[in-house]
Protein backbone atom coordinates (compact mmCIF):
# COMPACT_ATOMS: atom_id res chain seq x y z
CA UNK A 1 0.00 0.00 0.00
CA UNK A 2 2.80 2.41 0.86
CA UNK A 3 4.49 1.68 -2.46
CA UNK A 4 1.27 2.31 -4.38
CA UNK A 5 0.74 5.68 -2.75
CA UNK A 6 4.26 6.84 -3.55
CA UNK A 7 2.60 7.69 -6.87
CA UNK A 8 0.54 10.85 -6.15
CA UNK A 9 -1.93 9.89 -8.91
CA UNK A 10 -3.12 6.79 -7.03
CA UNK A 11 -6.81 7.01 -6.12
CA UNK A 12 -7.19 3.74 -4.27
CA UNK A 13 -5.85 0.24 -3.69
CA UNK A 14 -7.55 -2.93 -2.42
CA UNK A 15 -6.20 -6.39 -1.61
CA UNK A 16 -8.38 -9.50 -1.84
CA UNK A 17 -7.58 -13.08 -0.86
CA UNK A 18 -10.02 -15.98 -1.33
CA UNK A 19 -12.63 -13.43 -2.33
CA UNK A 20 -12.33 -11.55 0.96
CA UNK A 21 -11.28 -7.94 1.29
CA UNK A 22 -8.06 -7.90 3.34
CA UNK A 23 -7.54 -4.14 3.29
CA UNK A 24 -8.11 -1.06 1.18
CA UNK A 25 -6.83 2.50 1.19
CA UNK A 26 -7.93 5.65 -0.63
CA UNK A 27 -6.38 9.02 -1.35
CA UNK A 28 -7.94 12.14 0.13
CA UNK A 29 -11.17 12.94 -1.67
CA UNK A 30 -11.70 9.38 -2.92
CA UNK A 31 -13.60 6.40 -1.52
CA UNK A 32 -14.77 2.89 -2.38
CA UNK A 33 -17.49 4.51 -4.52
CA UNK A 34 -15.13 6.62 -6.65
CA UNK A 35 -14.90 5.76 -10.33
CA UNK A 36 -11.53 5.59 -12.07
CA UNK A 37 -10.72 5.11 -15.75
CA UNK A 38 -9.03 1.85 -16.68
CA UNK A 39 -7.26 3.06 -19.79
CA UNK A 40 -5.57 -0.07 -21.20
CA UNK A 41 -6.68 -2.44 -18.45
CA UNK A 42 -9.73 -2.65 -20.71
CA UNK A 43 -7.67 -4.67 -23.19
CA UNK A 44 -7.62 -7.62 -20.80
CA UNK A 45 -11.40 -7.43 -20.36
CA UNK A 46 -12.19 -7.49 -24.07
CA UNK A 47 -9.57 -10.16 -24.82
CA UNK A 48 -11.46 -12.47 -22.45
CA UNK A 49 -14.42 -12.30 -24.83
CA UNK A 50 -12.29 -13.95 -27.51
CA UNK A 51 -11.80 -16.90 -25.16
CA UNK A 52 -15.55 -17.09 -24.55
CA UNK A 53 -16.25 -16.99 -28.30
CA UNK A 54 -13.84 -19.89 -28.80
CA UNK A 55 -15.62 -21.90 -26.10
CA UNK A 56 -18.98 -21.15 -27.76
CA UNK A 57 -17.74 -22.18 -31.21
CA UNK A 58 -18.07 -18.68 -32.66
CA UNK A 59 -14.31 -18.63 -33.22
CA UNK A 60 -12.47 -21.87 -33.96
CA UNK A 61 -9.02 -21.10 -32.60
CA UNK A 62 -6.57 -18.40 -31.56
CA UNK A 63 -4.54 -19.50 -34.55
CA UNK A 64 -7.31 -18.62 -37.01
CA UNK A 65 -6.36 -15.94 -39.47
CA UNK A 66 -7.96 -12.56 -38.80
CA UNK A 67 -8.94 -12.53 -42.48
CA UNK A 68 -11.45 -15.30 -41.73
CA UNK A 69 -13.44 -12.75 -39.73
CA UNK A 70 -12.53 -9.37 -41.29
CA UNK A 71 -12.97 -9.27 -45.06
CA UNK A 72 -10.81 -6.16 -45.43
CA UNK A 73 -7.80 -8.20 -44.30
CA UNK A 74 -7.56 -9.57 -47.86
CA UNK A 75 -4.25 -7.77 -48.42
CA UNK A 76 -0.80 -7.93 -46.83
CA UNK A 77 -2.55 -8.63 -43.52
CA UNK A 78 -4.21 -11.85 -44.73
CA UNK A 79 -1.98 -14.29 -42.81
CA UNK A 80 -2.08 -12.49 -39.46
CA UNK A 81 -3.65 -14.56 -36.66
CA UNK A 82 -5.83 -13.71 -33.70
CA UNK A 83 -3.06 -14.90 -31.40
CA UNK A 84 -0.65 -12.41 -32.97
CA UNK A 85 -3.11 -9.58 -32.40
CA UNK A 86 -3.55 -10.56 -28.76
CA UNK A 87 0.17 -11.07 -28.19
CA UNK A 88 1.03 -7.72 -29.81
CA UNK A 89 3.14 -9.35 -32.51
CA UNK A 90 0.89 -8.51 -35.48
CA UNK A 91 3.45 -6.49 -37.41
CA UNK A 92 0.92 -3.72 -38.06
CA UNK A 93 2.34 -0.25 -38.64
CA UNK A 94 3.64 1.47 -35.50
CA UNK A 95 4.26 5.19 -36.11
CA UNK A 96 6.10 7.51 -33.73
CA UNK A 97 2.81 8.70 -32.22
CA UNK A 98 2.00 5.01 -31.46
CA UNK A 99 -1.56 5.49 -32.76
CA UNK A 100 -2.50 7.92 -30.00
CA UNK A 101 -4.04 9.90 -32.87
CA UNK A 102 -6.75 7.21 -33.00
CA UNK A 103 -8.02 8.34 -29.61
CA UNK A 104 -8.82 11.78 -31.01
CA UNK A 105 -10.72 10.60 -34.09
CA UNK A 106 -14.49 10.38 -34.45
CA UNK A 107 -14.46 6.78 -35.71
CA UNK A 108 -11.78 4.68 -34.03
CA UNK A 109 -12.62 1.51 -35.93
CA UNK A 110 -12.39 3.27 -39.31
CA UNK A 111 -8.93 4.42 -38.27
CA UNK A 112 -7.90 0.89 -37.21
CA UNK A 113 -9.15 -0.64 -40.46
CA UNK A 114 -6.74 1.49 -42.51
CA UNK A 115 -3.56 0.58 -40.62
CA UNK A 116 -1.31 -1.49 -42.85
CA UNK A 117 1.55 -3.91 -42.33
CA UNK A 118 5.01 -2.77 -41.28
CA UNK A 119 6.72 -6.15 -40.95
CA UNK A 120 6.07 -9.88 -40.92
CA UNK A 121 3.78 -10.98 -38.10
CA UNK A 122 5.25 -12.90 -35.17
CA UNK A 123 8.70 -11.35 -35.42
CA UNK A 124 8.62 -8.49 -32.95
CA UNK A 125 6.58 -7.25 -29.99
CA UNK A 126 5.03 -3.81 -30.43
CA UNK A 127 2.37 -2.55 -28.04
CA UNK A 128 -0.13 -1.41 -30.63
CA UNK A 129 -3.61 -0.12 -29.72
CA UNK A 130 -4.87 -0.95 -33.20
CA UNK A 131 -4.52 -4.68 -32.46
CA UNK A 132 -6.97 -4.27 -29.61
CA UNK A 133 -9.39 -1.94 -31.41
CA UNK A 134 -9.84 -4.55 -34.13
CA UNK A 135 -11.34 -6.87 -31.49
CA UNK A 136 -14.46 -4.69 -31.60
CA UNK A 137 -15.07 -5.66 -35.22
CA UNK A 138 -14.03 -9.31 -34.84
CA UNK A 139 -16.42 -9.81 -31.93
CA UNK A 140 -19.23 -8.06 -33.78
CA UNK A 141 -18.68 -10.15 -36.91
CA UNK A 142 -18.84 -13.46 -35.02
CA UNK A 143 -21.75 -12.59 -32.71
CA UNK A 144 -23.72 -9.75 -34.31
CA UNK A 145 -23.57 -7.98 -30.95
CA UNK A 146 -21.51 -4.92 -30.01
CA UNK A 147 -18.48 -5.76 -27.88
CA UNK A 148 -19.51 -3.58 -24.93
CA UNK A 149 -22.89 -5.32 -24.70
CA UNK A 150 -21.14 -8.69 -25.01
CA UNK A 151 -18.79 -7.73 -22.18
CA UNK A 152 -21.69 -6.75 -19.93
CA UNK A 153 -23.80 -9.81 -20.77
CA UNK A 154 -21.10 -12.47 -20.83
CA UNK A 155 -18.82 -11.30 -18.01
CA UNK A 156 -19.59 -8.16 -16.03
CA UNK A 157 -23.20 -8.83 -15.07
CA UNK A 158 -22.34 -12.40 -14.12
CA UNK A 159 -19.63 -11.36 -11.65
CA UNK A 160 -21.45 -8.35 -10.21
CA UNK A 161 -19.23 -5.77 -11.90
CA UNK A 162 -22.19 -3.52 -12.64
CA UNK A 163 -21.00 -0.11 -11.39
CA UNK A 164 -19.31 0.52 -14.69
CA UNK A 165 -19.18 2.78 -17.75
CA UNK A 166 -17.95 1.33 -21.07
CA UNK A 167 -16.69 4.00 -23.45
CA UNK A 168 -17.73 4.33 -27.09
CA UNK A 169 -16.47 6.60 -29.85
CA UNK A 170 -18.63 9.22 -31.56
CA UNK A 171 -19.98 6.56 -33.93
CA UNK A 172 -21.17 4.38 -31.06
CA UNK A 173 -18.45 1.77 -31.49
CA UNK A 174 -17.09 0.38 -28.21
CA UNK A 175 -13.44 1.17 -27.49
CA UNK A 176 -11.89 -2.25 -27.00
CA UNK A 177 -8.37 -0.94 -26.47
CA UNK A 178 -9.15 1.29 -23.51
CA UNK A 179 -11.55 3.06 -21.29
CA UNK A 180 -13.71 1.30 -18.76
CA UNK A 181 -14.73 3.31 -15.71
CA UNK A 182 -15.33 1.49 -12.42
CA UNK A 183 -14.33 1.38 -8.76
CA UNK A 184 -11.36 -0.28 -7.08
CA UNK A 185 -13.55 -2.98 -5.52
CA UNK A 186 -15.39 -3.61 -8.78
CA UNK A 187 -12.21 -3.95 -10.83
CA UNK A 188 -11.03 -6.59 -8.37
CA UNK A 189 -13.92 -8.85 -9.40
CA UNK A 190 -12.36 -9.26 -12.84
CA UNK A 191 -9.05 -10.18 -11.23
CA UNK A 192 -10.78 -12.69 -8.98
CA UNK A 193 -12.47 -14.26 -12.00
CA UNK A 194 -9.04 -15.03 -13.48
CA UNK A 195 -7.63 -16.03 -10.08
CA UNK A 196 -10.47 -18.59 -9.92
CA UNK A 197 -9.57 -20.02 -13.34
CA UNK A 198 -12.55 -18.37 -15.02
CA UNK A 199 -15.13 -19.79 -12.60
CA UNK A 200 -17.58 -17.64 -10.63
CA UNK A 201 -19.85 -19.26 -8.05
CA UNK A 202 -19.85 -22.52 -9.97
CA UNK A 203 -20.36 -21.07 -13.45
CA UNK A 204 -17.44 -21.45 -15.87
CA UNK A 205 -17.55 -18.02 -17.47
CA UNK A 206 -14.15 -18.24 -19.18
CA UNK A 207 -12.72 -21.68 -19.91
CA UNK A 208 -9.92 -22.72 -17.57
CA UNK A 209 -7.85 -23.66 -20.64
CA UNK A 210 -8.07 -20.09 -21.91
CA UNK A 211 -7.06 -18.71 -18.51
CA UNK A 212 -4.12 -21.15 -18.46
CA UNK A 213 -3.07 -20.03 -21.91
CA UNK A 214 -3.44 -16.37 -20.95
CA UNK A 215 -1.20 -16.87 -17.93
CA UNK A 216 1.60 -18.51 -19.92
CA UNK A 217 4.77 -16.66 -20.82
CA UNK A 218 4.85 -16.94 -24.59
CA UNK A 219 6.87 -14.21 -26.25
CA UNK A 220 9.88 -13.42 -24.10
CA UNK A 221 12.30 -14.70 -26.75
CA UNK A 222 10.96 -12.31 -29.39
CA UNK A 223 12.57 -9.00 -30.16
CA UNK A 224 10.83 -5.94 -28.78
CA UNK A 225 10.98 -2.27 -29.68
CA UNK A 226 8.53 -1.01 -27.07
CA UNK A 227 9.16 -2.70 -23.70
CA UNK A 228 11.87 -4.19 -21.53
CA UNK A 229 12.50 -7.83 -22.43
CA UNK A 230 12.37 -8.86 -18.77
CA UNK A 231 8.75 -7.89 -18.59
CA UNK A 232 6.45 -10.24 -20.43
CA UNK A 233 3.11 -10.35 -22.22
CA UNK A 234 0.46 -12.89 -23.12
CA UNK A 235 -3.00 -12.51 -24.68
CA UNK A 236 -3.43 -8.88 -23.54
CA UNK A 237 -2.04 -9.41 -20.02
CA UNK A 238 1.36 -8.31 -18.69
CA UNK A 239 3.68 -10.46 -16.60
CA UNK A 240 4.79 -8.92 -13.29
CA UNK A 241 6.81 -11.90 -12.07
CA UNK A 242 7.47 -15.36 -13.50
CA UNK A 243 9.95 -17.44 -11.50
CA UNK A 244 10.18 -19.83 -8.57
CA UNK A 245 9.00 -17.12 -6.14
CA UNK A 246 5.68 -16.40 -7.82
CA UNK A 247 3.81 -16.17 -11.10
CA UNK A 248 1.91 -12.89 -11.15
CA UNK A 249 0.11 -11.38 -14.14
CA UNK A 250 -1.52 -7.97 -14.42
CA UNK A 251 -3.95 -6.00 -16.48
CA UNK A 252 -2.28 -2.61 -16.91
CA UNK A 253 -3.37 0.87 -17.93
CA UNK A 254 -1.48 3.98 -18.92
CA UNK A 255 -0.69 6.28 -15.98
CA UNK A 256 -0.71 3.40 -13.52
CA UNK A 257 -3.86 1.31 -13.19
CA UNK A 258 -3.30 -2.36 -12.35
CA UNK A 259 -5.17 -5.54 -11.53
CA UNK A 260 -2.57 -8.01 -10.22
CA UNK A 261 -3.44 -11.72 -10.13
CA UNK A 262 -1.44 -14.31 -8.20
CA UNK A 263 -3.42 -17.51 -8.82
CA UNK A 264 -1.44 -19.82 -6.55
CA UNK A 265 -2.06 -17.53 -3.59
Amino acid sequence: FDLSFQDPATQGVALFKHGQLVDERYADGFSQDSLATSWSMAKSFYAALIGISIARGEIASLDDKVSQYLNYFDDDRRDMTLRQLLNMTSGLEMPEHEHEKMFFTQDHLAYAKEVGVEQKAGQIFEYNNVNSMLLADILFQVTGVAADKLLADRILNKIGLTDVVLWQDSEGTPLTYCCIDSTVRQYSRFGLLFARNGNWNGEQIISSDYVDETFTKVWDSLNSTTINQNRGYSLHWWISNHDERAIIFNASGKFGQYIFVDRSN
